[in-house]
Parts: structure tokens; sequence; C-alpha cells
């Protein structure tokens, strides 16, 4: 399944200091030899995203759709000379979905791919389609720690953060707010629910009872919960995305409760989540990342002012994984995934001139032209480490009351650097 992107309407937020200051800079960063680039009104960018618009993370699909496309609405309202083309194609949050979307924008002869979301999904993808095709890769939200040591050649980036530190920060709240001394989780069969339930385990403080995984999509969550309930665990942290997830609460609460308290991963904060069960205001609570780059406030404007609505869960994500994209392709000069590669750490690091949200026009002129530029994205600091990891390592403490997610604080994993 694939779709076309339309042309929108201009964004009011385009103008500013912000896109004054940088234009004042452009002019002392052209050089007059060009070592033959391409001028930017005879090139068309082109990109492509692998997003699960069907399946169990389809509820994030119009966000994360919205994000992405949201650089280029930025771009077509500044008025810049330059063509795009840009596709989505489903994942339908599956392994095999994302292969079959990636092959599909790979023959069309796309550079460099924006996703997929789910991290089972990424990790077949990279590995069987794009990585074998010298395409550029770039998650918004797939988080798995196994991410960090793919054999990827440097075509492997992401901008959400390694589940290892959502893990830190799971145990550290179990242990200094719930008081909990024994634990035990239930996750989602793949390497996403397995990956953080092992790191949670390493990190907790007190005594694991029990690592038990379940199927999406059963019949019946029963003897999986039985499994990990049986020792009456002080905390039961359930690894889940929200389809599968819900259907497992529903049953935890109506057959299987006790006095543990319920802790959540990222895929399950939904605001959905209270009136799919009810009970999750009485004692659930969850970690998931959140956004803390000095581009925040500006994307955050941008997004409202397009759709309409505040951004999600991973949305900043996805807008500095495209802005990313984008900026290599132009100081790279080609549609070419090799080219675009080894630009992604130079626009995300060093002493180029800086670029935020909102500020994509000028900063493109200015990469076209060979100059240094230094993205600083919506969700963090980017700056690709030798992995292809970047982005924030915050992470939101949550809760659910009658009105939906309900922030407590927000914490970094004790002794690392944001």
């Amino acid at each position: 399944m694939t779709s076309m992107i339309d042309r929108r309407r201009c964004l009011s937020a385009m103008t500013g200091a912000g896109i004054a200051s940088l234009a004042g800079c452009l002019s002392s960063a052209l050089n007059d030899d060009e070592d033959a680039r391409p001028a930017l009104s005879d090139r068309t960018f082109r990109y492509g995203a692998v997003l699960p618009l069907t399946g169990e993370l389809s509820f994030i699909a119009d966000p994360l759709q919205n994000a992405t496309a949201l650089p280029v609405t930025e771009l077509e309202a500044s008025g810049l000379d330059l063509s795009f083309e840009y596709e989505v194609a489903d994942s339908r949050t599956t392994p095999g979905g994302a292969v079959d979307a990636a092959t599909t924008l790979i023959d069309e002869e796309y550079p460099a791919i924006i996703g997929a979301a789910a991290s089972d999904a990424t990790l077949q993808m990279t590995q069987q389609a794009t990585i074998p095709a010298e395409v550029v890769s770039c998650s918004p939200s797939s988080t798995s720690p196994t991410m960090s040591i793919l054999n990827d050649r440097g075509y492997s980036f992401r901008t959400a953060p390694d589940d290892s530190m959502q893990a830190v920060v799971a145990a550290q709240l179990a242990s200094t707010e719930h008081d909990a001394e024994t634990a035990a989780t239930i996750y989602t069969a793949g390497d996403y629910g397995r990956q953080l339930s092992g790191a949670f385990s390493a990190s907790f403080r007190g005594d694991i009872q029990r690592q038990v995984s379940f199927t999406p999509g059963s019949e019946s969550y029963a003897e999986p919960l039985s499994q990990a309930l049986a020792d009456d665990p002080d905390i039961l942290f359930v690894i889940s995305y929200v389809e599968s997830g819900i259907e497992l609460l529903q049953e935890y609460y109506g057959d299987h409760r006790g006095d543990e308290t319920v802790f959540i991963s990222d895929g399950l904060q939904d605001e959905s989540l209270p009136n799919e069960v009810s009970e999750v205001v009485d004692n659930v609570f969850g970690t998931a990342p959140t956004s803390t780059g000095p581009g925040q406030d500006r994307f955050a404007t941008l997004y409202r002012d397009e759709y309409g609505d505040e951004p999600a869960l991973f949305t900043a994500n996805c807008y500095d994984a495209t802005a990313t994209v984008l900026l290599a392709n132009a100081a790279a000069g080609e549609n070419d995934g090799t080219a675009i590669r080894g630009e992604m750490n130079n626009v995300t690091s060093g002493d180029g001139v800086e670029v935020l949200p909102g500020e994509l026009a000028e900063g493109i002129k200015i990469a076209a032209t060979g100059a240094p530029v230094r993205y600083r994205g919506a969700s963090g600091e980017i700056e690709f480490d030798v992995n292809g990891d970047g982005g924030s390592i915050t992470y939101e403490y949550f809760t659910y009351d009658s009105g939906g997610i309900a922030v407590i604080d927000e914490r970094t994993p004790e002794g690392a650097a944001e």
C-alpha cells in the first residue's frame, strides 16, 4: 500500500527571526568553487517511508505520517525552488510486511527510507532489504538494543533511544517510587519485548521472579498471566503494543488482578487506554521517551499549525529523521544511498551553521553548496554515534487519570549524560 504526499497550505510559523539569521549566514557560507554541484532548481529530492498503516501499531500511523511529511510541507511553503518525491509504504507492523514495503521503495529507486516503526520490523527490513541495496534507513521509533550491533556498513540510523536506557529508568522507579522488592515481566514475543524485559531484569535491584512471553493476538492470555503472577510480585511489567496490550490488560483486570503495581512500556502509552480498560487509572504507571531537543517548541508549533493537534509519541523523532535525511541529501548533491550515508553524521554534528525545525529551507540551501550545517533536533540533539544511534534519553514517568495520560516527572538514567 502506498500513498503520495499532497501539497498543503502554507505554514504561518515559517516566518521569524530564526530564518532571518540563517539567511544572513548564507552569504558567508557560499563558495565560488561549488565543485560542480547541481543547482537546487535542477534537483528532485526523493525519500520513502515504511510505516505501520495497518496492524498493531496502526493507532500511531496518522501522527507518524504527518511528522514524516511535515518537512516537505515546510519546504514547499518556503518557496524554495526544489522538487520532492515522497512515498509511504505499509509495514503492516510485521517484519515481512516491512521487508516487502522497503523492497517496493527500493525498486522505485528511493535512496533513503524513514522507518520502520517497530523494532522487529526494522531489524528484518534493514538486514534483508535496505543494507544489501545500499539504501539509508532512519527509524524514528525502533528502540531495541539489537539495532546498535547490526553489521549495517553504516546505512542504518535511528532517532529513537536504545531501550536499555528505558529499562534502567523503569527499574529505578519501581524501586524508589514503589518500594518494589520483587518483579515479574510479561512481554510480547519478539526482539522488542525480549530485549526490554531482559534489560529491565538486569537493572532491577530486587528479585526478578519470572520473565514470561506471550503471543499477540492469542484467544486467551490466561496461561502467561498466571505464570507471571505465580509468586505474587510487587511489580508486573507489561511490555506490549496497544492492540494486544489492551486485550491482555482486560483479561488481567477481569481474572488475575492482585496487589501488584502494573508498569507498562512505551509501546502501550496511548490516550485511549482508560476508555478500553477503565481500571488502569487505579494502579498503572509507565515510562516512554520524551522530546528534549532545542527545536522541540518550534516543531510543536509547526505540527499544531499544520494538523490542528498536539504531537504524539515519536512524532518529533519522525520529523528529525526526515529533516536529517533531507539535509544529508542536499549535502550529498544526489539521490544516492551511499552518498547520503556519508553525510548523515556531518549534518548533525560539528561547527556548521545551526539549523532548527522551521529553518530547513535555508539549511538545505547552505548544505547544497558544500558548506557545513548542524541540524539540532526536536526530539533531542541527534549527533549519531558509531552505531547510528542519536536522540534524547530522557523519559516520561506517567500514569493515567480520567483525562488520559498524566505525566508525573521526567527522568534520565542514573549515570547517563544527556
